[in-house]
């Protein structure tokens, strides 16, 4: 059995797209508009117990929101993760796998 698993882990953060400024902002407040950015995108991995990995990619691949993602800290858009038989889905909370 493994000790990590992800499934299709996603995760898009909505930023707020708004000029600059007071008037940029009251627009905002009438209008808003957002654009999405995908930090991650359908990750999948299976880590055993005692089994050593590392996770490399260049600045503003995801690895930081990935391991957010694996401990709970940042939940899901899509996927789902299972630490040590705890589930975290996109839905939010987590749950205990049965």
């Amino acid at each position: 059995m493994s000790l990590i698993e992800a499934y299709g882990l996603t995760k898009v953060f909505r930023l707020a797209d708004k000029p600059p400024g007071f008037a940029g902002s009251l627009r905002h407040l009438i209008r808003p508009r957002y654009q999405e950015h995908v930090a991650v995108r359908e990750v999948d991995l299976r880590i055993e117990a005692g089994e050593a990995v590392a996770y490399g990619g260049p600045n503003g691949a995801g690895k930081s929101t990935t391991v957010k993602l694996l401990s709970g800290i940042v939940v899901p858009t899509a996927g789902e993760v299972r630490v040590a038989d705890a589930c975290h889905t996109g839905s939010g909370a987590p749950t205990r796998a049965g």
